[in-house]
């Protein structure tokens, strides 16, 4: 692996622990509310590639910090299931975090178009 592999790996990872958050407070924003299985096959289809590892230790982060609440529930049929869904406190996090993307994403497509300022 090149130098530049490296790092661009190294940005990756740490693009994408935020990135991840974002996406997950988004989904259950509009989802209402979902299981871990479901959650990564929802990011997976939108094009968001997740795995069980890195997910699930989000989820409890996530649930620890109190911008989600887990509670599990038994169906009549099946398994128990942990489902989530977004807090007060993730919803207030959530505004700020839409805010502070789209004004990075912006200032990007700012200096891609060779502009010089906001």
């Amino acid at each position: 692996m090149g130098a530049a592999e490296g790092l661009y790996e190294k940005w990756k990872s740490q693009f994408r622990k935020g990135f991840l958050e974002l996406c997950v407070l988004e989904l259950l924003s509009n989802s209402g509310r979902s299981y871990g299985l479901a959650i990564m096959e929802r990011l997976n289809n939108a094009g968001v590639d997740v795995t069980e590892g890195t997910l699930y230790p989000l989820l409890m982060r996530m649930t620890k910090d109190e911008s989600i609440e887990a509670q599990w529930e038994t169906p009549e049929v099946g398994h128990p299931r942990k489902y989530y869904v977004i807090s007060d406190i993730g919803r207030a996090l959530l505004v700020r975090m839409r805010e502070e993307y789209e004004k990075s994403a912006a200032a990007q497509r700012n200096l891609m178009s060779g502009g010089q300022g906001l």
